[in-house]
C-alpha cells in the first residue's frame, strides 16, 4: 500500500518502476513481459529477441517465472520428499 501511495504522490509512471532482472544485459521485467507477450515462451529466446542471450544464467529462474506469468503457467515448486510408504513400495514392486 505504501509503495502504491508514494508512486502516487511522486508520480512516478509504470516505465519509470521497471525492475532489473539481468544485469549482465541490462533487461527489465517490463522487456521480458513484453517479449513474452508476443507468444515467446522460452526464456532463452527472450534474451535473444531482446539482443544478447543470457550470460551468467543467474536470472534465468525468475525471468522464466515472467515468462509463466504472461502465460498463466503454474510455477513449478519443488516437491518435498516424503518417506516411503507402503503403497509406494507396492507401486514400485508392481513397477518390476
Amino acid at each position: 500500500m505504501t509503495i502504491i501511495i508514494i508512486r502516487t504522490i511522486l508520480g512516478a509512471s509504470e516505465k519509470e518502476c521497471r525492475m532489473y532482472i539481468c544485469l549482465c544485459n541490462g533487461y527489465r521485467d517490463a522487456e521480458i513481459r513484453e517479449v513474452a507477450e508476443s507468444g515467446v515462451r522460452c526464456v532463452r529466446e527472450v534474451y535473444l529477441t531482446l539482443g544478447n542471450g543470457p550470460c551468467c544464467g543467474t536470472c534465468l529462474d525468475c525471468a522464466q517465472d515472467i515468462v509463466d506469468d504472461v502465460h498463466g503457467v503454474a510455477s513449478a515448486a519443488p516437491a518435498a520428499e516424503e518417506p516411503a510408504g507402503q503403497d509406494d513400495e507396492a507401486l514400485l514392486m508392481a513397477a518390476e
